[in-house]
């Protein structure tokens, strides 16, 4: 019985629950940004994480590929370089993902920064 309710419960949440809807002018432009600050020596971990761009479905999924192009980056043009492109990033996402995933949080005090915020901000 138990199970059962389980089930009937996990249904109705996926009933009621609204399609979240995602601005495909948004995606475009967050993905071509990430696909310009790949390196143009392409080998084949670079098509695969291009691969991983291109098919990404949402904006979440593309916060989430920033930590992977980071480390690529970090590989061919350094630490600080690779930390600061992909921080330019940020605005672009702002608008397209949960606010709980930039660091914003209701109540939260501006000088109580996250490490993936941008400075300045």
């Amino acid at each position: 019985m138990r199970i059962f309710s389980t089930i009937l419960d996990t249904v109705t949440q996926r009933l009621m629950s609204e399609p979240v809807r995602h601005d495909p002018a948004a995606l475009s432009r967050i993905r071509r940004a990430m696909i310009d600050l790949m390196p143009k020596d392409a080998n084949w971990e670079d098509e695969r994480l291009r691969h991983r761009l291109l098919v990404a479905v949402d904006p979440t999924s593309l916060w989430f590929l920033r930590v992977e192009l980071h480390q690529r980056l970090g590989r061919s043009v350094g630490e600080e370089v690779a930390l600061e492109s992909v921080q330019a990033l940020w605005p672009l996402f702002e608008d397209s993902i949960e606010p709980a995933l930039l660091g914003k949080r209701p109540g939260r005090r501006s000088n109580n920064q996250r490490g993936d915020t941008p400075p300045g901000r």
